[in-house]
């Protein structure tokens, strides 16, 4: 579907190229965990899964704060050496971060477990961190390889964390070590990848990292110091955003539905969230492009805007009376419940789909501190819409069309403010 989609763009071949280089990547990347969820489903109960997904939203939110999300300004920095030693600063700056907070969680464990609800979490809080500087690494290398178009790189690397996350998951359910076979796992997982992207970086660019310098990268950081200022909160409350649900849920219901909502989450978010990411990364470069070029990337935002708004429909229409049956077969009958939510968060999955492929614009075109309020409202609907839905509605079910109903008015705002800024302040 994506290969018809980018066959219709009037485009150089550059980019169809690099479009179907990513898509076959993050295509095998999406079978690994996809082929394999229907084993951990059946080796791992639905409280299990809440868990884990509590403990990824912890770690994701300290990946954010560790990197400051300087690596944002990986990809528009003037020279390659500079991308190096803003690299650099961001290893040194989460490094120093997670040897804080790691020594935190490990004295507070109990006490942050009782906050968030979640009695079994204690003894795993303090890898969190650790977890977290390995996501740190991964997306570093990430925007490298977006930056000086290794986009055969970039999808290897993709297929690499997909596999080694998801085969040390299945591994350490298999031996039932300490009863949380997913934890380990995923902190496994993301070792191999991390350690994956520094030995490529190392061997393809080591020449370039090798003259790294202390000045330097604090001269970099502070050129760039409207990331940390603007896309951290940004992305910080795109985070808390995307987990409130998780905590909502675990305080309010138990473990069990928190599993219940991270399978739905994981099983139709994952797949189209790596095709979409590939979309993303493809589509920043060439709007990069076109924006120092022609000060404006609007072109190629409407056309992929159009295709994507037709095929996304379609698929939606045709996944709504699929997904119950899809579910229960798959998963087992255990998991049931996961596809009737499947069938009410679709319409906003399929909005974010949309959104995420064509977001980047913001960043491209500076408007960092639009980008931060648009995040302050997502993720004041997404707690708006879900204390509402608690507050009146007493079953799960009426408290996600509420959440969804929230969550779609945040996505078609971000749409309308990307078609906005995608023209240069110098065609307005």
């Amino acid at each position: 579907m994506i290969n018809r989609i980018l066959s219709n763009f009037p485009l150089k071949s550059e980019f169809v190229k690099n479009s179907l280089t990513l898509t076959m990547g993050t295509t095998l990347a999406q079978a690994f965990p996809m082929l394999f969820y229907p084993v951990l489903a059946r080796i791992f109960s639905p409280a299990h899964f809440g868990l884990f997904a509590t403990f990824t939203a912890i770690t994701s939110i300290l990946a954010v704060l560790g990197s400051a999300k300087y690596e944002s300004s990986i990809l528009v920095v003037p020279t390659k050496q500079d991308a190096a030693n803003i690299i650099a600063f961001i290893l040194l700056l989460s490094g120093i971060f997670v040897c804080l907070t790691s020594l935190l969680l490990f004295f507070f464990s109990g006490e942050f477990a009782d906050i968030f609800n979640q009695p079994d979490l204690e003894k795993w809080l303090f890898i969190c961190p650790i977890s977290a500087f390995s996501i740190i690494i991964f997306n570093c290398y990430n925007e490298w390889c977006i930056r000086n178009k290794y986009f055969n790189t970039l999808s290897w690397n993709k297929i690499s964390n997909a596999a080694s996350t998801t085969l040390s998951k299945l591994f350490f359910g298999i031996i039932q070590l300490l009863n949380q076979g997913l934890v380990l796992g995923d902190l496994l997982g993301r070792f191999i990848s991390a350690g994956s992207c520094i030995f490529r970086a190392l061997k393809k660019d080591k020449k370039i990292f090798s003259e790294i310098s202390y000045k330097q990268m604090l001269a970099v950081a502070r050129q760039n110091i409207e990331f940390p200022k603007f896309t951290l909160p940004d992305q910080l409350l795109s985070t808390l955003g995307g987990f409130i649900p998780v905590f909502f849920i675990g305080a309010y219901f138990n473990n069990a539905e928190v599993g219940f909502y991270a399978m739905t989450m994981n099983i139709i978010t994952v797949p189209i969230t790596i095709i979409s990411f590939a979309l993303k990364d493809v589509f920043r470069q060439r709007a990069q492009e076109d924006f120092v070029k022609h000060g404006t990337c609007r072109y190629i935002f409407i056309k992929l805007l159009k295709f994507l708004t037709l095929w996304v429909t379609i698929a939606s229409v045709v996944l709504f009376f699929l997904i119950p049956t899809v579910f229960n077969l798959v998963l087992g009958e255990t998991w049931q419940k996961a596809g009737i939510y499947a069938q009410i968060l679709l319409p906003m999955i399929s909005l974010s789909f949309i959104s995420n492929s064509l977001s980047g614009v913001l960043i491209i075109s500076r408007k960092l501190r639009i980008s931060m309020y648009w995040q302050v409202y997502y993720m004041s609907i997404t707690f708006i819409s879900l204390a509402l839905g608690f507050a009146f509605f007493g079953d799960i079910k009426s408290v996600f069309i509420s959440f969804v109903i929230g969550r779609i008015s945040a996505y078609l705002l971000y749409i309308l403010l990307s078609y906005r800024y995608s023209i240069g302040d110098n065609f307005k």
